[in-house]
C-alpha cells in the first residue's frame, strides 16, 4: 500500500509540474528552444570556420595543373572555386575569400622540363587562424601533388597507420559534443526553473508540510522535469540525426547514457534552483555554467589534448565524461583514457553527490524566502 501511495504521489507531483510549466509558455519555450539554438549557433560557427574559402586562377589547364588543384581539394582545408585574375583580386579585396592561388602559365611544361615552378599565393592575413591554415595547407598540397605526379623523385614519404577504424569529420564530431551540452543545458534549465518556481509560488511549503515522503516528492519533481527535458533532447537529437546526418553506431548506448546525463544534470539544476530561488536568476546562471564547461570538456577533441591546466579542469567536469560516452555511442571510439565503465560511474556518483548537496542546502536554508 505504501509503495502504491508513493507512486501516486510521484505521478501527481510530476503531472503538476508539467501542467504548471505548460501554463507558462515562455519558460516552456525557453527550456526547449535554447538547447536547439545552442546547437545551431555552434554548428554555424564550425561551418564558417572549418575551411578557408579561396580562389584559384588557372593560367594553365594542363593535366598536371588539374592534378595540383585536386591535391589542394584533397587537403580538406579549402573551399575552392576558380576565377579569373580580375575576379579573384576583387574578391580578396572585398574580404570574401582568404587567399588567391595562381597556377602559372606553362605549369605543365616547366615541370616536364624539371624547371623550378613558383606558385603565387596572395593571402588576406586579417584572420591569423585562416592565415596559418593557408600557410600549412598550400605546402602540404604541393608536397602531396608532387609525390603523386612524380613518385620516383620523392624518396621520403609518410607511412600512416590509423588508430580509429574510420575518419570522423569536424562537424560530426562537434555535433555530438554539442548534443551533450544541449542535454546538459536543457536539464539544468528545467530543473532550476521548476525548483525556483516552487519557491516563488510558495508551493514548496505545501510540499514540505504534506503528509507524504520527501523522496516521493523529489522523484516526482525529477520525473516532471525529465519529461520536459526529454522533449528538448529529442528535438536536438532529431536535428543531429535527421538533418546533419550523424547516425549513432550504438543506439542503446545513446538511450542509456542520455537518461543518465539527464538525471545528472537535472540534479545540478535542482541544486541551482534551490540556491537562487528565482527563475530570472536561474536561467542566466544555467547558461553561464554551460559555456566555460563546454569549452573545457573536450568538445573539439579529447580533453587530454587540452594541456595541463585545462586538462585538469576537464578531469573534474561531468561534461567531459558525458562527451566521451556519447562519442563512443555515436562514432564507436573512446576519446579519453578512461573506459565507458568509468564514464558511467562518474556520472552516477556526480548525480548522487549533487542530490545530497541539494538536500543539505534545503535543510540548512529551510523554505523561508
Amino acid at each position: 500500500m505504501s509503495l502504491r501511495h508513493d507512486l501516486r504521489v510521484i505521478r501527481a507531483v510530476a503531472a503538476t509540474d508539467i501542467r504548471l510549466t505548460l501554463r507558462e509558455p515562455l519558460f516552456a519555450i525557453i527550456g526547449v528552444l535554447i538547447p536547439i539554438n545552442f546547437l545551431l549557433l555552434f554548428l554555424l560557427f564550425a561551418i564558417s570556420g572549418g575551411q578557408a574559402p579561396i580562389a584559384v586562377v588557372m593560367n594553365d589547364h594542363g593535366p598536371l595543373a588539374e592534378r595540383f588543384v585536386q591535391a589542394m581539394d584533397g587537403a580538406h582545408s579549402f573551399i575552392i572555386h576558380t576565377a579569373t585574375s580580375a575576379e579573384a583580386e576583387s574578391e580578396i579585396r572585398a574580404g570574401s575569400i582568404v587567399a588567391v592561388v595562381t597556377v602559372p602559365q606553362d605549369f605543365d611544361a616547366a615541370l616536364g622540363a624539371g624547371a623550378r615552378v613558383d606558385v603565387p599565393v596572395e593571402v588576406n592575413n586579417l584572420n591569423v587562424d585562416f592565415t596559418n591554415d593557408i600557410r600549412r595547407a598550400v605546402p602540404l598540397s604541393i608536397t602531396s601533388f608532387y609525390a603523386d605526379a612524380f613518385p620516383d623523385q620523392v624518396v621520403v614519404s609518410a607511412l600512416e597507420s590509423d588508430v580509429q577504424a574510420q575518419d570522423t569529420g569536424y562537424i560530426p564530431y562537434l555535433a555530438v559534443s554539442i548534443v551533450v551540452a544541449g542535454l546538459m543545458l536543457a536539464a539544468i534549465l528545467q530543473g532550476s526553473v521548476n525548483t525556483a518556481r516552487d519557491y516563488e509560488l510558495g508551493t514548496v511549503k505545501e510540499l514540505v508540510l504534506a503528509p507524504v515522503g520527501r523522496l516521493a516528492i523529489g522523484l516526482g519533481k525529477m520525473l516532471g522535469s525529465a519529461a520536459l527535458t526529454v522533449a528538448s533532447a529529442l528535438l536536438v537529437l532529431g536535428v543531429v540525426i535527421l538533418v546533419i546526418g550523424v547516425h549513432p553506431l550504438h543506439p542503446l548506448e545513446v538511450l542509456g547514457f542520455g537518461l543518465l546525463m539527464i538525471a545528472a544534470f537535472l540534479a545540478l539544476g535542482v541544486l541551482a534552483g534551490t540556491l537562487v530561488r528565482r527563475r530570472q536568476q536561474a536561467i542566466p546562471l544555467s547558461i553561464a555554467c554551460i559555456l566555460p564547461l563546454f569549452f573545457l570538456s573536450g568538445p573539439f577533441g579529447p580533453a587530454n589534448w587540452l594541456g595541463a591546466v585545462p586538462g585538469a579542469i576537464a578531469a573534474v567536469s561531468p561534461l567531459t565524461y558525458a562527451i566521451a560516452a556519447f562519442q563512443h555511442a555515436f562514432h564507436g571510439y573512446q576519446t579519453a583514457t578512461q573506459d565507458l565503465a568509468v564514464d558511467t560511474i562518474v556520472l552516477a556518483v556526480f548525480t548522487l553527490v549533487t542530490v545530497v548537496l541539494t538536500a543539505l542546502v534545503f535543510r540548512r536554508r529551510g523554505v523561508a524566502h
